[in-house]
């Protein structure tokens, strides 16, 4: 149930991206065990006037730049989670060349409750954990 939300520069080809959407995959099932038909991939393009950057909007001179959300099941440890920022930054900088440094990597734990698939929470599922187990975590 990992989804990986992209937001990268507007201007790759078919082929970045489809290279892009199979880094991102591969590094989801191994940082995380996930089974990879529950990974699932959103690009967002955003036109390089809509990326700001220290201010300003990014122009056409502007090095690429991305932004990921990862969107998981509350229960990853914190070595999972350290294991997928590793792999989604080196992901997106082998697939569409942004370098390292500026990839930004959010996690969002949601509790079991809160996530669902094919009309049935995460809980009712026998996956991930709920809130109180998260606010015992903090």
């Amino acid at each position: 149930m990992p989804t990986i939300q992209a937001h990268i520069m507007a201007g790759h080809s078919a082929a970045q991206k489809e290279c892009l959407i199979a880094r991102i995959t591969g590094a989801v099932v191994e940082a995380v065990d996930a089974p990879i038909d529950s990974v699932c991939v959103l690009i967002d393009e955003v036109p390089r006037a809509h990326f700001g950057i220290a201010g300003k909007p990014a122009t056409a001179t502007t090095p690429p730049r991305a932004v990921l959300q990862a969107f998981l099941i509350a229960g990853r440890t914190d070595a999972q989670k350290v294991r997928l920022i590793e792999g989604l930054t080196a992901a997106v900088s082998s697939a569409i060349d942004v370098a390292p440094g500026v990839v930004r990597v959010f996690i969002t734990d949601l509790p079991n409750t809160d996530f669902g698939l094919g009309g049935k929470t995460a809980l009712a599922l026998g996956r991930g954990i709920g809130r109180a187990a998260l606010v015992h975590q903090a």
